[in-house]
């Protein structure tokens, strides 16, 4: 392509671009209110006029000088306040959106003249962002104080201090890297406030089912707690309560398989053996207590929803870093002084309380070698038999008895499944 052929062609681009940011501001309701009233400002000629200045400026600037550039965007600039003014003046004053927006185009167009990509991708995200604006808004009145500086904190944790501890460990025995301790927190921290959101933004009132999947993105136990004070009140709804609570397990197990995946992906082959029977298992159940709760509740609703708290708190997250600790610790330590042995005693104390501890703890030694890939695999799978047994605690002592006596019947499957598929390794 000649140099004149792609010139026009870097123009063309200049100008469809900014077509694309003014026909989103022209088919909106607040483009076509304005319209209606006489401001013709928000459109697509304007904004591809826009755009093209601000190629020109760059192309003029390449050959007479960055003064040449500044001119042409304090002028856009200018005309830019200018008719800001002229349109508050004699009304309430509004956002200045359509006129950043404005000034972002001429940007746009003059970064088409050093890369194609960063202006079609500024171009397409300004869009989108002004696409989404009741969308947005809507969402945002959704969000509480809490909420909002739980996002804060999660931001601090992610963003801040993350990036700031070493990398090295810290201990003569190099079992402590706080670098590395620290990211699983915030892996853990992710995966729980992604759940919340989720619960929050689908609503949880479709139905327990739905509820069970997607509280089970941040706490299977936290379901089946739930689940289990409900069942003593609600005598109609056992086979839905069961259904709710397999589900959320159905997808702790999916949730332990993702780990393995981002953190050891040479652990995938054996673990989604293990876990996908256990998965498999799971769906054949669930499909049998959906036939049933079917033909005996479906007039049945429900309106008390999941309750999972704030989506983040500072003190849990501390809690889960020094959990992590320990458990990394004893599992190096059972693995230099006890071998299997102690590998499979660390699975099994860590699984009375959580699954994603000790799946990153041995996740990360198989992928250093310290430790059999078949050992790991199988040490995860039973810390997740244990959880799982765990859960069928809750149920006793918090549930309805009729609901005890479905879900031992349901996991007992599930778990039998479990210990099969562990000598398929």
């Amino acid at each position: 392509m000649s140099v004149d052929l792609f010139l026009l062609a870097e123009l063309g681009i200049a100008v469809a671009l900014g077509a694309l940011i003014g026909a989103e501001r022209e088919v909106t309701e607040t483009g076509r209110k304005n319209r209606k009233n006489g401001i013709e400002f928000s459109g697509l000629r304007t904004y591809s006029i826009i755009s093209l200045l601000g190629f020109l400026a760059a192309f003029f600037g390449q050959f007479f000088g960055q003064t040449v550039f500044s001119v042409f965007a304090a002028v856009v600039a200018i005309f830019l306040m200018v008719e800001y003014w002229l349109h508050n003046r004699n009304s309430v004053s509004s956002g200045i959106t359509s006129e950043l927006a404005a000034f972002t185009t001429f940007a746009v167009g003059a970064l088409v003249n050093i890369s194609l990509l960063a202006a079609i991708s500024v171009a397409v995200v300004i869009t989108i962002i002004l696409a989404l604006k009741k969308w947005l808004r809507s969402f945002l009145q959704r969000v509480s104080e809490i909420e909002f500086f739980a996002t804060l904190k999660f931001i601090l944790i992610a963003f801040v201090v993350l990036p700031i501890l070493p990398s090295e460990p810290i201990d003569p025995w190099g079992f402590i890297d706080l670098h590395n301790i620290w990211l699983m927190v915030v892996f853990i921290s992710a995966i729980s406030f992604v759940g919340y959101f989720l619960t929050k933004m689908i609503g949880a009132k479709k139905g327990l089912g739905l509820t069970g999947l997607v509280g089970g993105l941040a706490s299977s136990t936290a379901v089946t707690t739930a689940m289990s004070e409900q069942s003593r009140g609600n005598p109609r709804l056992q086979n839905t309560f069961t259904l709710a609570v397999v589900i959320a397990s159905a997808v702790m197990f999916g949730r332990v398989v993702f780990e393995v995946f981002i953190l050891n992906r040479e652990l995938l082959p054996q673990i989604a053996t293990t876990l996908g029977v256990m998965f498999a298992t799971s769906g054949g159940v669930l499909i049998y207590l959906w036939r049933q709760s079917s033909r005996k509740e479906q007039k049945q609703k429900t309106e008390k929803e999941l309750k999972v708290g704030s989506p983040f708190r500072i003190a849990p997250a501390l809690k889960f870093g020094l959990f992590y600790v320990l458990i990394l610790v004893v599992a190096n330590l059972a693995n230099r002084f006890f071998g299997e042995n102690g590998i499979y005693f660390a699975a099994t104390i860590s699984g009375l309380a959580d699954v994603d501890a000790i799946t990153i703890s041995l996740s990360h030694l198989a992928k250093s070698g310290e430790l059999a890939g078949e050992v790991a695999t199988r040490a995860i799978t039973l810390a997740v038999l244990v959880n799982t047994l765990i859960k069928l605690s809750i149920i006793r002592f918090f549930g309805s008895k009729k609901f005890f006596q479905q879900a031992v019947v349901a996991f007992s499957v599930i778990l039998a499944s479990g210990l099969g598929a562990i000598f398929l390794i």
